[in-house]
């Protein structure tokens, strides 16, 4: 799986599925014996704060969810997600306004000419016009392939976990906050040093068929509770990628530790989700909470 489709937070969905308008029965889940769900809870004795890891991009097959969630959910005076999806619509446009070239480059002349003989063959599959993808950067343009092709498999951001959550949060009143802002998460992508940048729209145009097999895989795994198969499909390629895997996974889960630490001090149990990623392997929060003494255990 490409560092995109791993690490795309929900303000990049939102946004990108925006982008791709531009150009153009669910079946019981059986309970699983464990979730993709954590609890956290500090030795003082404080409330827990639960932890989901979310799969931004889902398909109506995989509701109802394991009832774990739902209790977590429930008994949870907070939901905290990596955004605050009341924000994306508002952010949404600035993000595609940084996702353009504003100085007269375009697309041909910051990737190879290999990349972007590659991506116009590409093209040709997609019905995206050429004319506004030539205007864009190339993290825009991955996001916007790799958007695309997970719609083509029957997912969409509307059925993604933290979009599940943030509507039964409105439901119920409950109030809703973010680990960052919308603006933060695009700056992140664009920050992303050009060669990064090149490589996870290389990546994205060269992996399509593995990445199909992936993605069901992914899927089957967080279904299950399966950690350590998620950490071999969410982080294998971020070891050709060291400099992506600090700014979008690293750097970020250890922002979010302290507002964590924050929760497990309130008097009622918060319920955070952000992305699968960030869960998992020796920098995940799971690790991190550990290491600071939490008790971590598995839904």
């Amino acid at each position: 799986m490409t560092q995109t489709r791993r690490t795309i937070g929900p303000i990049a969905v939102f946004a990108v599925a925006a982008a791709c308008a531009l150009s153009s029965g669910a079946h019981a889940q059986t309970a699983q014996a464990r979730s993709f769900l954590w609890k956290v809870q500090s030795p003082t004795g404080s409330a827990p704060v639960y932890l989901a890891g979310s799969v931004h991009m889902l398909s109506a097959d995989v509701y109802p969810l394991n009832p774990a969630f739902d209790r977590a959910f429930e008994s949870a005076a907070t939901l905290v997600e990596e955004i605050n999806l009341g924000e994306a619509l508002t952010a949404a446009p600035a993000m595609l306004q940084k996702g353009l070239f504003n100085d007269g480059r375009t697309l041909d002349r910051v990737v190879s000419k290999s990349t972007f003989d590659l991506l116009t063959d590409r093209l040709k599959d997609t019905g995206l016009p050429a004319e506004m993808v030539s205007l864009m950067k190339p993290w825009m343009v991955a996001m916007i392939l790799m958007a695309t092709d997970t719609q083509k498999a029957g997912l969409s951001p509307a059925l993604g976990l933290d979009q599940h959550f943030f509507e039964k949060a409105a439901a119920a009143g409950k109030p809703v906050k973010g680990l960052e802002s919308p603006e933060s998460q695009v700056d992140r992508l664009d920050g992303l040093s050009p060669a990064v940048q090149e490589q996870m729209l290389r990546s994205t145009l060269t992996d399509l068929e593995q990445e199909r097999q992936n993605l069901k895989q992914l899927i089957d795994a967080w279904r299950q509770g399966d950690a350590p198969s998620l950490e071999r499909i969410l982080l294998a390629d971020f070891k050709d990628s060291p400099a992506a895997y600090q700014s979008l996974i690293v750097e970020r889960n250890r922002d979010w530790i302290g507002q964590i630490d924050a929760c497990l001090l309130q008097r009622a149990p918060c319920f955070v989700v952000v992305g699968a990623a960030h869960l998992v392997g020796p920098d995940g929060l799971v690790t991190l909470l550990q290491r600071k003494g939490y008790r971590v255990d598995q839904q």
